[in-house]
């Protein structure tokens, strides 16, 4: 049988990796000044307050059930189970109000050694988020690496970038977007022209709460982390966001502080835009009753968000402090549009960025091949920082294992 149909796909694969080989490497600017005027500053009393946190909802399927291991910084933490080289661990915050239940309720499997653990997890009451600890394959772990996953929920070709992480010495905590994030099914996907104002609001909020939740529950895993196994805590800490995670990423080196050095990968800012825009339709509303275009009313809906919105990367980012920066922007991105990464370049004050002749999901395919070149620029600030040499003279103590 002739496989010539493949030669389209071996050709694209083929580009898509040689383009990898050389992006357009931009050094940092000089930092330029943005008018507070224009892009107002979020204030810690301005985020999505969180309730005392209580035990969430889930049903266990199959297998043990998961270990709570109590509340941390106002979240409640669960061992999910162990899994290839760490631990999976779910984070739930309570709502101030309940929602509607999930049609289909999220599924949560942990795999280990043949085995599976399946658990229903419910978002009526709580937000809910995931979390995977995987140790540093060295016997001198050189700091923490805090991955923020896409919607993919980790993808394989992720799983080989912090794979590569750990192998050139760093612990690492990946956390996904809130489990529930851009559900659809709460979303009003018609709605009348004179009800705009209130879906800006309700857009803005939920933006807010999904970027808030991911720092809330980073913060509470590094809390409980910092109690059972503190060594995987120690050293320099970087934050990599990817796609989705890099929409929350400074909201939480706002929120954490002690960031010494930051990678977006596929990012972007001005959420509702990215909302209302990505090729993955993520959300499409048909507003009726408008007098005016459907586009006229989608861009009020957008502007009215933005300005509604506390925690957008294009409010928080002129206010960061300064953490060394680096951007990988795919040129061609119609998921997480082109335009939005320019606006996060900018936003962040133009930090060193690598252009990828690429769209969104070549650019993710492309990453496993990247994942050395940015460790080593990782490494090369946090060594100029000071921070690497210092850490070296508290090592890891060989053979430690960890109580997770």
């Amino acid at each position: 049988m002739s496989h010539f149909w493949l030669l389209p796909f071996t050709l694209l694969a083929a580009l898509a990796l040689t383009s990898c080989a050389f992006p357009r490497v931009e050094p940092a600017q000089a930092a330029h000044t943005i008018n507070p005027d224009i892009v107002p500053r979020a204030t810690p009393a301005l985020w999505p307050r969180r309730m005392p946190a209580t035990p969430p909802s889930y049903l266990v399927k199959q297998g043990e059930a998961p270990l709570d291991m109590g509340t941390f910084k106002n979240c409640r933490v669960f061992k999910a189970g162990a899994v290839k080289d760490g631990m999976a661990l779910f984070v739930a915050s309570r709502r101030q109000f309940p929602v509607k239940e999930r049609k289909d309720p999220f599924t949560l499997t942990v795999s280990h050694n043949g085995e599976d653990k399946i658990v229903e997890l419910r978002t009526r009451d709580h937000r809910i988020t995931l979390a995977v600890v995987r140790p540093a394959k060295t016997d001198r772990p050189r700091g923490l690496a805090i991955y923020l996953a896409s919607i993919m929920l980790i993808s394989r070709e992720e799983k080989a970038f912090m794979h590569r992480l750990q192998q050139r010495g760093w612990n690492v905590v990946a956390i996904t977007p809130s489990i529930d994030l851009f559900a659809k099914d709460r979303w009003e996907e018609t709605w009348d022209v004179s009800q705009l104002s209130q879906q800006a609001s309700m857009m803005a909020n939920e933006i807010d709460n999904g970027l808030a939740e991911t720092a809330y529950a980073t913060e509470a895993v590094l809390a409980y982390l910092q109690e059972k196994d503190p060594a995987c805590v120690r050293g320099p800490r970087v934050v990599v966001g990817a796609s989705a995670g890099t929409l929350a990423t400074p909201a939480l080196i706002s929120h954490l502080g002690g960031i010494d050095a930051a990678v977006y990968i596929g990012g972007g800012a001005h959420i509702p835009e990215i909302v209302l825009e990505s090729a993955i339709k993520i959300y499409r509303p048909r507003i009726k009753g408008a007098s005016d275009s459907r586009k006229h009313s989608r861009s009020r809906l957008k502007q009215l968000a933005l300005q509604r919105s506390q925690l957008d990367p294009l409010k928080i980012g002129p206010s960061l402090p300064p953490v060394p920066s680096l951007l990988l922007a795919a040129e061609f991105d119609r998921i997480v549009p082109a335009h939005t990464g320019k606006l996060l370049y900018d936003a962040l004050g133009r930090p060193e960025r690598w252009r990828y002749p690429l769209g969104h999901i070549a650019l993710f395919l492309c990453l496993p091949h990247q994942a050395d070149r940015v460790v080593d620029w990782v490494e090369d600030v946090v060594a100029r920082k000071g921070s690497l040499n210092a850490n070296e003279l508290d090592p890891h103590p060989h053979g430690q294992s960890s109580s997770l």
